[in-house]
């Protein structure tokens, strides 16, 4: 048994022709609009307009979740992979249509979850800074001591109003 791949064959464009990009808004619309759906009212057609581009979305958001690795982003890349892997045949009822588009949102808000989780935890890092001077050179200058001579520094008085005309 086979299973279809993440990504499109080479040389084909991306489904839906626009090109494929983290655009988190647009998959919480998609998985909005999927979960929306209600089983009496939603046609199949409807529910198979709509697969594509949520396939699209899991695709893309699956292999940036995947590339910042985690134990969570592992196993949410995993479920995304299956899913995509276990695609409703054509002869199926709505039913079955409409509860595999609904878990595929689901698995669609989490990888977005995750990503969204994964830039705020790399942008919450601090940056290594160098330092300003070197061991050597620092030992150096605390080698003497000098005593201040000579009259104490004149001392400015604090501004009392700001530049911004707040006190």
């Amino acid at each position: 048994m086979t299973h279809p791949s993440l990504s499109p064959p080479q040389g084909e464009p991306p489904r839906g022709g626009a090109p494929r990009s983290l655009n988190a808004e647009a998959a919480d619309r998609a998985a909005d609009v999927a979960l929306g759906f209600q089983l009496g009212t939603t046609t199949r057609d409807q529910i198979d307009a709509l697969l594509p581009q949520i396939r699209d979305h899991i695709e893309v958001f699956a292999k940036a979740v995947e590339a910042g690795g985690g134990r969570a982003a592992r196993g949410s890349w995993l479920e995304a992979q299956q899913l995509l892997a276990a695609k409703p045949a054509e002869a199926i009822y709505v039913f079955g249509a409409w509860s595999h588009v609904r878990e595929l949102a689901r698995v669609l808000r989490r990888l977005v979850s995750e990503h969204r989780e994964q830039v705020a935890s790399a942008e919450r890092e601090l940056p290594v800074r160098e330092p300003q001077a070197t061991l050597g050179a620092l030992a150096k200058s605390r080698q003497t001591y000098l005593v201040p001579s000579g009259p104490a520094p004149e001392h400015k008085s604090m501004v009392t109003t700001s530049a911004y005309g707040r006190p």
